[in-house]
């Protein structure tokens, strides 16, 4: 056996270190409490901060989804006026952990979250809207405030994807400008979004059982708005988002 030279042993050696160091030095953190990813099925968030974002607990309305007092079935606004949806749901409350993936993802843009925050769509779906569907609409936003990165058309394209039915953005578009809903009054919020919304051009939406999925709903304006464009189309709309605003 011909005896490895010195020098080029130490330069293996050497060439070990660096990577150790660059491992060190370049490890991947946590985006939400800087702990550093070191299994192999992190992405982004680490593993601890990935079970602390849990299903939804409380009782919730069986119509729009908002939290209402245990006995309850359903909230006296869903009661005096039904919505243009047939049911809504969220994954959970709209705080902690799940708060902070969602403007991670949102505002932060990350876009490799997508797959995370598919993954809770789909257990809501399973969970609490099984059923049949036609394809994955999301609510449409203005897109000068996302240049380039669409965040919910990410998600739900993903979602779309794992559901095996098809993503149709094209479904429902937002004709106008308008304000965010966000810091609105809710009155402001009843009417801000009047007219934005329409049937995309040429749409063929009549029979179609679809999900619409927004990433939050507060006074849930936005989605009764959509819903309500799509339902004079002929569409069975089925609500679903990801955080629910406690009021």
């Amino acid at each position: 056996m011909r005896a490895v030279p010195f020098r080029k042993t130490l330069a293996g050696a050497g060439g070990l270190l660096l990577q150790v160091m660059r491992s060190a030095l370049f490890r991947p953190s946590c985006r939400l409490c800087g702990c550093d990813l070191v299994c192999s099925e992190e992405r982004v968030i680490c593993r601890d901060c990935r079970k602390k974002i849990g299903p939804a607990a409380e009782n919730q309305c069986q119509v729009c989804g908002k939290f209402i007092p245990d006995g309850m079935a359903a909230c006296g606004s869903c009661l005096l006026d039904p919505p243009p949806f047939e049911r809504h749901r969220s994954y959970a409350a709209y705080e902690g952990t799940l708060r902070e993936a969602i403007i991670l993802y949102k505002f932060g843009e990350i876009e490799p979250l997508k797959y995370m925050l598919a993954d809770l769509y789909r257990e809501t779906v399973a969970r609490e809207l099984p059923g049949a569907y036609d394809a994955v609409v999301p609510v449409p936003s203005d897109r000068s405030r996302h240049r380039g990165f669409q965040p919910l058309p990410a998600a739900g394209k993903v979602l779309a994807r794992r559901l095996g039915i098809p993503f149709r953005p094209g479904l429902l578009v937002k004709k106008k400008s308008t304000p965010p809903q966000v810091g609105l009054t809710q009155a402001q919020r009843r009417t801000n979004l009047d007219g934005a919304f329409a049937l995309g051009p040429g749409a063929k939406a009549a029979g179609l059982r679809v999900l619409l999925i927004d990433d939050v709903t507060t006074t849930g304006t936005t989605i009764r708005k959509c819903a309500a464009i799509l339902k004079k189309g002929g569409v069975r709309v089925t609500a679903l988002t990801l955080g629910q605003a406690r009021l």
